[in-house]
């Protein structure tokens, strides 16, 4: 370093150890890529996991609770009725965006998509 604060690189041109340091921290940067993807990809793989139980969870719950209302005469038939025609196609549209979501239709969330991309524009 210089007075003026400058820095002066005195190294010989084509120095080893500076090559082999430089083709090292190449290495270190293509592996923490690679472990970043990996994590990445678990992760997804982990959010698809639970929405798929989450979503398949209100739906049984949702149906069941019917089921089991119109069975101890909890509640009328024709609110029963009325409630499934009300409420089941609204939680299976919401059930099927979510899915799809997850699942390719709406896959800005995959964290593969930028290789499928790039993959398919090669």
């Amino acid at each position: 370093m210089t007075v003026d604060g400058t820095w002066v690189d005195r190294s010989l041109p084509g120095n080893k150890a500076l090559i082999a340091r430089g083709r090292e921290l190449e290495l270190r940067e293509r592996q923490a890529e690679i472990d970043a993807r990996t994590a990445a990809r678990s992760h997804y793989l982990r959010m698809q996991k639970w929405v798929l139980l989450g979503v398949g969870a209100l739906i049984l719950l949702t149906v069941l609770t019917l089921v089991v209302g119109l069975w101890v005469g909890a509640i009328p038939t024709s609110f029963a009725t009325e409630l499934a025609r009300t409420i089941l196609p609204i939680l299976l549209g919401a059930a099927a965006t979510i899915v799809g979501a997850f699942f390719g239709a709406g896959a800005i969330v995959n964290p593969n998509r930028f290789d499928r991309d790039r993959d398919r524009d090669q």
